[in-house]
């Protein structure tokens, strides 16, 4: 799969956002973030900025469906609530490569409360992502989104899985993690074999497969994993049961994060990063928060890791740290002491990325059972 053309892309939107294909006039936003500065830029960035503008024409044209570009400064981190006010370009204008020079651009920025009643689907090909405050506002405004932070050209073959057989695994898994009490998750690392226990109680578990048909909707593209938030603690007397130990690997080094009542309390390890790991978990408690269990299973699609969290999460298992009220758990920006800390971060067990950490084992736990649901980083 190649750069998408605009028919080739309407009949995407029209599997992901639901609409009869060849139906026009349909209200679409493709929304970009900018560097502060030039050195914060990449070669990546800016491709996707130029694909923004590129799509939204290309569809416009094809369909012909209503297309507008907007554009806002980066967030500080991945998740965050998106504070900065947003510009219109122009098709046919290029993007500026900075936000200083965003007020360049014709016309003068909106607030994005203003903006978001004006699409009926939004499409985020952003460097930080937008996922989280995303699915704040479409709940709130009733539109669909669609983000793909760090989206690039190998990520294509992703968006042509088929999107109805990967919705029928995740709908399956999604449901076996809402019933479960319970996950326990064994990790190999060399000689050493770690323990981690998620709390499941009081919880939802939910599909991600792209599929995103009803307003309100927004999840990731490419998509295809079933998620859950291990409890965390808000019920007055009932404190959250995970606990054990998550190992989470770094280029050649790896740290082992002590968990208790769903919150690091500590990181073992002698290098730097597990220095790096401290400091990062010392600026604000709240980063502390085991924030997501996730099931990926695009891997089981032969879809490879490029390197980016948007597809390589999608591939295997991922826990994740910080925010979590945007999938169904209670950590939200207001329990950061400061706008500029919150995040949400996946590390992702597959052997590309972590390559001396493995899933050996993963069980859920239920009522009258358990369920053996992977063995050797492979699900059963």
């Amino acid at each position: 799969m190649g750069v998408l053309t605009g028919s080739e892309l309407d009949r995407l939107f029209s599997q992901v956002f639901g609409y009869v294909r060849d139906e026009h006039g349909h209200r679409f936003a493709f929304l970009v973030d900018v560097p502060a500065s030039p050195k914060d830029d990449t070669e990546d960035w800016q491709a996707r900025r130029k694909m923004a503008v590129a799509w939204a024409a290309a569809l416009m044209k094809a369909s012909p469906h209503i297309c507008v570009v907007y554009a806002y400064e980066a967030v500080a981190r991945g998740n965050a609530d998106l504070i900065h006010p947003a510009w219109l370009v122009p098709l046919g204008t290029e993007i500026p490569s900075t936000a200083e020079a965003l007020s360049q651009l014709p016309g003068l920025p909106q607030s994005f409360e203003t903006l978001y009643p004006h699409a009926e689907y939004w499409v985020a090909l952003t460097q930080l992502s937008a996922t989280a405050p995303l699915k704040i506002a479409a709940s709130q405004h009733g539109f669909r989104a669609a983000t793909m932070p760090g989206f690039t050209q190998s990520m294509l073959p992703a968006l042509g899985v088929d999107i109805e057989a990967i919705d029928a695994r995740v709908t399956s898994l999604a449901r076996s993690l809402t019933e479960a009490t319970g996950a326990t998750l064994w990790f190999s690392v060399g000689t050493r074999t770690c323990e981690l226990y998620l709390d499941l109680r009081f919880r939802m578990g939910f599909a991600s497969s792209g599929r995103l048909v009803q307003a309100g909707q927004a999840g990731n593209l490419p998509s295809g994993e079933a998620y859950i938030v291990p409890y965390e603690g808000e019920k007055l007397g009932i404190a959250s049961e995970t606990r054990g130990t998550l190992p989470i690997q770094r280029g050649a080094d790896v740290v082992f994060c002590d968990v208790l009542e769903n919150r690091i309390t500590r990181v073992d390890g002698e290098n730097s990063w597990a220095d790096a790991m401290r400091d990062f978990l010392a600026v604000d408690a709240a980063r502390a928060n085991i924030a997501e269990l996730g099931l990926g299973v695009l891997g089981e699609w032969g879809i490879p890791a490029v390197g980016h969290v948007l597809l390589d999460e999608k591939l295997a298992v991922h826990v994740a740290l910080g925010r979590s009220e945007h999938l169904g758990g209670v950590t939200s920006p207001a329990d950061f002491t400061s706008p500029q800390h919150v995040c949400h971060i996946d590390y992702v067990y597959h052997p590309r990325l972590m390559p001396d950490v493995r899933v050996a084992r993963g069980v859920l736990h239920y009522a009258d059972r358990d369920a053996v649901f992977m063995v050797d980083g492979i699900y059963c």
